[in-house]
């Protein structure tokens, strides 16, 4: 629906630029206007809206080109990929969702990487330690969000709201149903994936404090953490 309203907008807005620019009334632009200036902007405007009439409508009635997921080789390229879907009625919330993820994830392996270098000395086996198992959680939450953006290429805002209206139509119901079972299916394993990222983060932030504190009790508590975040990757590692 909001792709056919931009449809609607530019070329009403591409109509009105004529009229203003080659109405008597108003600009009165001519190509053969004695005004070397005038007939030159009535070209220069010419070109601009006929570009913007054939590219306009041509970019906003093309399908979408599907990404592949080996093309998602960075965190920048998967939000690009999400914000494409941030204007979906019924998962746009999803797409959101995962990209203010994929920032706070970044945010708090960044906080607990420096508290970590804080606390034990550089190179030490404890570093090391905490070191590759919180890098071992963040790439696994980024590849998870990957996967949450390739399942959102599989969601058409069109075909659900039919699906959601599935008994006012003449095509088999039982038929319908099943498809209408495998959006919920997609949209429950996301939703899962978001809950897992969303956990991730807050342990990583609870280790962080747990280890900025010297007690002998605090770093008891940081190694349990430290396991929970392990678990917590391996979860992950389901959801692809």
């Amino acid at each position: 629906m909001k792709k056919y309203l931009k449809l609607i907008l530019l070329n009403l807005a591409i109509v009105v630029g004529a009229v203003v620019a080659y109405s008597d009334g108003l600009l009165g632009l001519r190509p053969g206007d004695p005004s070397i200036l005038k007939a030159g902007l009535s070209i220069l405007i010419g070109i601009a809206l006929a570009a913007g009439l054939i590219y306009g409508n041509y970019r906003l009635l093309r399908e979408p080109k599907k990404v592949e997921k080996d093309e998602l080789t960075n965190p920048a390229q998967v939000e690009a990929l999400l914000r494409g879907f941030t204007g979906s009625s019924y998962f746009g919330n999803y797409a959101r969702t995962s990209i203010d993820q994929l920032r706070r994830l970044a945010a708090s392996a960044k906080r607990t990487a420096g508290a970590v270098n804080e606390k034990f000395q550089k190179g030490s086996i404890s570093a090391e330690r905490y070191q590759s198992v919180i890098e071992a959680a963040g790439a696994t939450a980024i590849e998870n969000i990957r996967n949450i953006a390739m399942r959102l290429q599989m969601f058409d805002d069109a075909e659900y709201r039919r699906l959601k209206n599935f008994r006012n139509d003449s095509i088999p119901d039982e038929i319908q149903q099943k498809q209408l079972e495998l959006y919920d299916r997609n949209t429950e394993f996301i939703k899962n994936s978001i809950a897992v990222n969303e956990n991730l983060i807050l342990t990583m932030d609870t280790l962080t404090l747990e280890i900025s504190d010297s007690s002998a009790r605090n770093e008891n508590d940081a190694d349990e953490l430290l396991g929970e975040i392990t678990q917590l990757t391996k979860e992950l590692k389901y959801y692809k």
